[in-house]
């Protein structure tokens, strides 16, 4: 019964916004990817990029129920919001994560305007998204560079020209 229910709900949740609080809130996947994906090191790689995409294709039927339609919405216009983002972000690190957090805040003063259980079920979710993002690029880190960089130090520790 709850089950009829919920994407309907979810329907009139993004239905009774502005196009204007739509727009922002659809660009919440891409501005929490490319949040975590500059928390490490300030940078997008290409692995971070190409996993943020894949998740938001994902999300389209791995989320839950009622967050089914509103990631079909952002998946639309995923690669677009990632790039345009990513195209303002200033040059330094600092004010890239200033920049993301304002654009986040926009988002947030947009949530007070939705059903509460689905306002948190999003948050929830964007939250989520963000950890996948971070966390493709550290195992990249850790099964790529790790490894050849462990290498190298035990081949320079094994250097008899070192300590000379």
């Amino acid at each position: 019964m709850s089950n009829g229910t919920k994407p309907r709900l979810m329907a009139t949740e993004i239905e009774k916004l502005t196009e204007e609080d739509r727009k922002i809130l659809l660009k919440g996947p891409a501005l929490v990817a490319i949040l975590a994906a500059i928390s490490d090191d300030g940078e997008i790689s290409n692995s971070e990029k190409t996993e943020s995409i894949k998740l938001s294709h994902l999300r389209t039927y791995t989320s839950e129920p009622m967050l089914q339609n509103y990631y079909r919405l952002v998946e639309e216009e995923f690669v677009k919001d990632f790039d345009e983002i990513q195209s303002m972000l200033p040059d330094s690190w600092e004010d890239k994560q200033n920049f993301i957090e304002e654009q986040i805040a926009e988002m947030s003063a947009v949530l007070p305007k939705l059903n509460d259980v689905y306002a948190k079920s999003l948050v929830a979710s964007l939250k989520s998204f963000a950890k996948h993002v971070f966390k493709s690029n550290a195992s990249f880190l850790e099964y790529f560079l790790l490894p050849v960089f462990m290498n190298r130090v035990e081949k320079d520790s094994f250097d008899p020209k070192i300590g000379e």
